[in-house]
């Protein structure tokens, strides 16, 4: 928790102000989202040339790609380095977080969601004071700054995790893991293709049509996650209670849906303020709880988190690529507006697929 701490720190220092970045530097908002599609290539291309990991050695080759995301920015600013910054991400995503999801749901499976709601809502924490830190920061020495920033951030989480993180062994079969998480496939598949394009490419971007400059941006992004922290824990602490993630996911997915649609659809700053923190309430309500299922009905953890990233990944990369087709043809509230009705569909999806799940 120590090195995930300075690792979320890091990572939003770096990339918590990457769109407005772009777009101060005359980034059209439709290359601002194919820049950020980048993102889901490296995860899909590199899980199957490995046959296992080591779980230290792993997570530090991928705090130091992150470093070097960071120093290509910071050394070369461009619209070239910002692709060269999103597809070195995407590296992180099987070098750090694969192996810390297999650490980190190794020391629990009692509680499940609650350990989720932990790592979901430690970088809501975190993104309650660094985002304006960053706009204040950004507007007195510009974005050279926060990009170092960030690099030294990163540099202090590779000598923790030199000193904390455990060199631990593990073995996989790509093909094995990808049927190991039969039944949630397509529930993995629609939660990247719709949840997950939404938080990480969609909605800081619809954000850049009402407000522009760094510490305004920053304050507003911090101002909307206040609620999400405390319904994320309280909700994933009664669905470790109950045992039944069905009765929680439901409601929080429809919710969710919906208020994206509203954000979609409101036109003054005021309207699309109070959605978009409902946007952030309900993905933290929601986020948690897919995971603890997948923990629920796993079998091997390395497998199951390997064939889960795999999914998230496939399912983000396609709904990147159509919500820029949007984009192109129309404009990015287009998008918020189709990602929030596929995310309607998660419920159906659900329920059709519940049978094969030995809890849900």
């Amino acid at each position: 928790m120590v090195v995930y701490l300075f690792w979320s720190a890091s990572w939003i220092i770096a990339g918590g102000l990457f769109e407005l970045y772009l777009f101060q530097s005359g980034v059209p908002i439709s290359e601002i989202y194919l820049v950020n599609s980048f993102w889901f290539l490296a995860s899909l291309i590199l899980p199957p040339l490995f046959k296992g990991f080591n779980a230290r050695l792993f997570m530090l080759l991928g705090i130091v790609t992150a470093f070097s995301a960071s120093a290509v920015l910071f050394l070369y600013p461009g619209i070239g380095s910002a692709y060269l910054f999103r597809l070195l991400i995407g590296v992180t995503q099987v070098f750090f977080w694969i192996p810390f999801n297999v650490l980190y749901y190794e020391f629990s499976k009692d509680n499940n969601a609650r350990m989720g709601a932990m790592y979901y809502s430690l970088s809501p924490a975190l993104s309650l004071v660094i985002p304006a830190l960053s706009g204040l920061l950004v507007s007195s020495l510009g974005f050279p700054a926060l990009f170092l920033a960030a690099m030294v951030s990163y540099t202090i989480t590779f000598f923790l995790g030199i000193t904390l993180l455990p060199n631990k062994n593990y073995k996989y079969d790509f093909f094995e893991s990808i049927k190991s998480i039969d039944g949630l496939k397509s529930i993995f598949f629609l939660e990247g293709f719709s949840v997950a394009v939404m938080i990480s490419l969609t909605i800081d971007l619809v954000l850049l049509l009402y407000i522009d400059r760094p510490l305004d941006f920053g304050i507003f992004v911090s101002l909307a996650t206040i609620f999400s922290i405390v319904a994320s824990v309280v909700t994933a602490h009664f669905s470790d209670k109950i045992k039944d993630r069905r009765k929680f996911i439901l409601p929080s997915v429809a919710f969710l849906g919906l208020s994206a649609i509203m954000a979609s659809i409101s036109q003054e700053l005021g309207i699309f303020f109070f959605f978009f923190g409902m946007i952030n309430f309900f993905s933290r309500i929601f986020l948690p709880l897919p995971l603890a299922l997948s923990v629920d009905n796993s079998k091997s953890i390395v497998s199951t988190m390997l064939g889960r990233e795999f999914l998230l990944n496939l399912g983000r990369f396609s709904g990147a690529l159509i919500g820029y087709i949007i984009i192109f043809n129309s404009d990015i509230k287009m998008a918020l507006l189709f990602q929030g009705v596929a995310i309607l569909l998660y419920i159906p999806i659900f329920e059709a697929k519940k049978k094969k799940l030995e809890k849900h």
